[in-house]
């Protein structure tokens, strides 16, 4: 092991590492079905915006949807313009740009603090983590996001720690607008507040120069705001309370919270094996933040929106996604002193382990993720492949539609009563129906286009049905 090791040079490694992380991100990308029900959100959204030729106003089958600002639509929009079609890899290919942008940042990054071996292991500490991986192959805003969020940070670091010209802190608060697009006003809690508290802390002048930029919170404020002032001026300034409760109010102050530690477990998941080193001469780790500013503000980026969204009660893992890179060049910067320092057996662990982890999730997205959960996305290709056979007429749907239905029957799908579908039954239509069929609708049975099993469960299946005339 130890020769085959020395036989590689470091342009090797690189450049086996780049071709396994872009694979990671990019091979099979759009093989599987939509996933999960945020995913769909976003490409029948995209869609919907697509057809209607408008990038003012999302909606979402039929519906207005205003509950996330549409910089991530917008995005997916060239997309599918400059590959032609709207599909699973034309929504995803953002996302899978977004990591693959990060890792370089992470790497490029790394390697001015640490050294090459620190870039290239905070690069690898990204990509083999599965919620990084995972969001990287998946049409949602947080991989985007993350990225916009990171680049602003980038940006600020130059101008703060490298003496960089004000241009720098334009950009950087540019990005933030970008992000603020993306996700709202959320995104401060990654990007200005960390550089708050570093700034506090360590009484830092050009930190202080940075959040007193005037100019570029102006930068950021007309960029931000320019989406939700067009909606505003259109639609009416009330648009916004009831988005404001939902998804502001209620994850703050909801029902049904997690432990406060929630967090910590998922960052655990998520970083394994790699925060372990943290445990690995302790002090050692704790004297790099001491002795560089630049390492105190990672910790910064890291901790402070692990505080911040631990008190709120509505939790979920992809919140934390825009600290991924901070904490993966924390981690990267003491794992290379470790090596550097460390020999023999020991050191080759060190060397080998974050690339087996990359294989294995490499292994894991090109050969079984789409076998593990055919269970999942079997159905939905059914689906398109039956409403495929009958365009242009509506589709319904006994109870609320699962929106990944929405878009593989390629259009709105309007909800119904059971009273309703007898109300309609002679009108021309696609029904869809989960079974076992009420009783009031055993009489459809008869007029099934088809059979669709497994749908999203196991052992759960559902019809398609021909509504019309001659179906009674």
């Amino acid at each position: 092991m130890k020769l085959s090791i020395s036989r590689l040079s470091a342009r090797d490694i690189n450049l086996i590492a780049a071709v396994a992380i872009v694979l990671l991100f990019f091979w099979g990308l759009g093989n599987v079905p939509f996933l999960s029900v945020n995913e769909a959100r976003r490409a029948v959204t995209v869609r919907e915006m697509r057809a209607a030729g408008g990038w003012l106003l999302p909606y979402m089958n039929g519906e207005l949807y205003l509950s996330k600002p549409p910089f991530f639509y917008w995005i997916s929009l060239i997309s599918t313009a400059a590959l032609g079609s709207l599909s699973e890899w034309s929504v995803r290919l953002p996302s899978a740009l977004s990591a693959t942008l990060c890792c370089v940042g992470a790497y490029l990054y790394g390697a001015k603090q640490g050294g090459r071996q620190a870039g290239l292991f905070a690069a690898v500490f990204l990509a083999a983590n599965a919620g990084f991986s995972l969001f990287a192959r998946r049409s949602e805003i947080e991989m985007l996001l993350t990225l916009l969020c990171f680049g602003s940070l980038m940006a600020a670091w130059q101008y703060v720690f490298n003496q960089g010209r004000v241009g720098w802190s334009r950009l950087s608060y540019a990005l933030l607008g970008c992000a603020l697009l993306t996700k709202g006003p959320v995104c401060l809690l990654w990007v200005t507040a960390p550089i708050l508290a570093y700034a506090l802390i360590y009484r830092d002048a050009r930190a202080k120069a940075y959040l007193c930029d005037g100019w570029g919170w102006l930068v950021a404020a007309v960029v931000g705001s320019s989406w939700y002032v067009a909606v505003s001026l259109t639609l009416g300034w009330g648009i916004w309370a009831s988005i404001i409760n939902e998804d502001i109010v209620k994850k703050i102050d909801g029902q049904g919270a997690e432990s406060w530690y929630a967090y910590l477990q998922y960052l655990a998941g998520d970083f394994f094996p790699f925060w372990l080193i943290v445990f690995v001469q302790p002090r050692k780790f704790w004297a790099l933040i001491r002795e560089r500013r630049e390492a105190a503000m990672l910790l910064c980026c890291s901790l402070l929106p692990l505080l911040v969204f631990s008190l709120f009660t509505e939790k979920h893992a992809k919140y934390l996604l825009p600290t991924y890179p901070a904490i993966a060049l924390l981690l990267a910067l003491h794992w290379a002193a470790l090596f550097e320092d460390t020999k023999g057996r020991w050191r080759v662990c060190l060397a080998i382990v974050p690339y087996v982890m990359l294989a294995g999730f490499l292994v894991f997205y090109v050969f079984i993720e789409s076998r593990a959960l055919a269970y999942r996305v079997d159905g939905l290709e059914q689906i398109a492949t039956l409403s495929a056979e009958h365009p242009g007429q509506n589709a319904y749907s006994v109870g609320e539609p699962d929106i990944r239905l929405v878009y593989y029957m390629g259009r709105p799908v309007v909800p119904l009563t059971i009273e309703e579908v007898q109300r309609k039954s002679e009108s021309p239509g696609l029904l869809f129906v989960q079974q076992p069929l009420a009783q009031e609708l055993l009489g459809l049975a008869s007029c099934k286009l088809g059979e669709i099993e497994p749908y999203l469960k196991p052992h759960r299946s559902a019809l398609l049905i021909q509504l019309g005339a001659h179906c009674r």
